[in-house]
């Protein structure tokens, strides 16, 4: 009985210490960035389309202030090419740190039917562009059961700098984020991914990822 009485005061005490810590704060009404102008809406040789079912998830994301825009194009041997990015903004005060961080890739689409196929060599990667180096992202490599391929990059930006990523599904992981980054010391945030059905030394020297990445630069990369 000691032991169980123990673990639930432990249980509880760990539960309301993530809540304090990871509570929002009064919301910034400074209007919030225009995400759609950090993105090319044409690119010669390229298809683009913008995702309309994107708004469903906000509920879940604590945000309407997303965009997905998705680049098409066919190389020389007739193979198409898919570029996506996809941002998402918080206002400082409009959803914790940790909550943001469990909503990655690692966590969301293996339950859309992807299966990490990652190397854990290669779960970090650097872009550059133009010779600058960005922020490493976390990378992954997702395939369907038909074995459909993305490429997969990504990024946390708290306050203006990438931070590390932390298991979504590690409360300890989610515990030390809202002890470092909790109540007193929130900003705002972006979540930034970059997808491809070709690796990216396929697409370092396009035009358009030089483009996209220089804009994405300015968000704290």
């Amino acid at each position: 009985h000691a032991v169980f009485w123990a673990g639930t005061v432990l249980a509880a005490a760990l539960g309301l210490f993530f809540f304090l810590h990871s509570r929002p704060r009064d919301i910034d009404p400074t209007p919030p960035p225009q995400l759609a102008a950090l993105l090319p809406a044409s690119v010669p040789g390229w298809e683009v389309h913008d995702s309309p079912d994107l708004y469903q998830f906000s509920g879940i994301l604590q945000t309407s202030n997303l965009i997905q825009r998705t680049y098409w194009r066919t190389d020389a041997a007739g193979q198409r090419i898919q570029l996506t990015v996809y941002i998402a903004y918080w206002a400082v005060g409009q959803a914790s740190v940790s909550r943001v961080a469990s909503h990655t890739p690692d966590a969301c689409w293996p339950g859309a039917g992807w299966t990490n196929q990652t190397a854990e060599g290669l779960r970090r990667q650097t872009l550059s562009v133009s010779g600058h180096a960005l922020a490493p992202a976390e990378y992954r490599l997702f395939e369907t059961s038909s074995g459909y391929a993305q490429h997969v990059w990504f990024w946390h930006v708290f306050a203006g700098r990438a931070i590390d990523y932390q298991d979504p599904y590690s409360i300890p992981a989610l515990l030390r984020i809202a002890v470092k980054y909790g109540f007193s010391r929130q900003g705002s945030q972006y979540f930034i991914r970059i997808s491809s059905n070709r690796p990216w030394n396929e697409l370092a020297q396009d035009p358009l990822s030089a483009e996209i990445l220089t804009q994405l630069a300015r968000l704290g990369l």
